[in-house]
């Protein structure tokens, strides 16, 4: 009975260290994968934040960008403002100096005809309105250069947005993933 003894007692000594070796193995696998997801969330949060970053960067610029066609748009509004007034300005003063002059000059015989007066009124009026209708033509398509980069710009802030949420999105799920999985072991 003695051996009986011996051999169940050898045979609890193996059990024991056997389970003592098993147990310290799934520490160890524990301890290695606590530490590989640590590594994994500190790697994915950097690209995070590089992603934010290069993000930042664009939409930045973008705006820079934006800045910079929205100032020239308004300096050339201003510009061809200032241009068409000092042109009708001109215009004005010219036509009324050579008008003045031809009626003092020929006063008599215009006096006779009532239509070449109204001639040169046409003129001058056809003459204002393709200069008015050119300044309308030119601030439109000004206009739409502005409008164009506008949505542009829009559509780039929405693209940013739209895989900004993606990333993170996706980084929270991955987070959730493995504290499933981390639980569930």
């Amino acid at each position: 009975m003695t051996n009986q003894q011996n051999e169940n007692k050898k045979i609890t000594n193996e059990l024991k260290e056997g389970t003592k070796k098993f147990l310290d193995q799934q520490r160890q696998q524990i301890e290695n994968t606590t530490s590989n997801l640590s590594d994994t969330t500190n790697q994915v949060t950097n690209s995070v934040k590089e992603y934010q970053l290069t993000n930042k960067a664009i939409l930045d610029k973008s705006i820079e960008t934006s800045n910079k066609y929205q100032q020239e748009t308004n300096n050339t509004i201003q510009s061809i403002s200032n241009n068409y007034i000092e042109l009708q300005k001109d215009f004005a003063n010219t036509f009324q100096s050579v008008f003045s002059t031809f009626i003092d000059n020929n006063s008599k015989s215009y006096w006779n005809n009532f239509l070449y007066p109204q001639r040169y009124i046409g003129v001058y009026n056809k003459t204002n309105q393709n200069v008015t209708e050119n300044t309308v033509n030119a601030t439109r398509r000004i206009s739409d250069v502005v409008l164009a980069s506008t949505e542009t710009f829009n559509k780039s802030i929405e693209i940013a947005q739209k895989y900004y949420s993606e990333s993170v999105q996706n980084y929270f799920n991955f987070v959730n993933k493995i504290a499933k999985s981390y639980y569930n072991h």
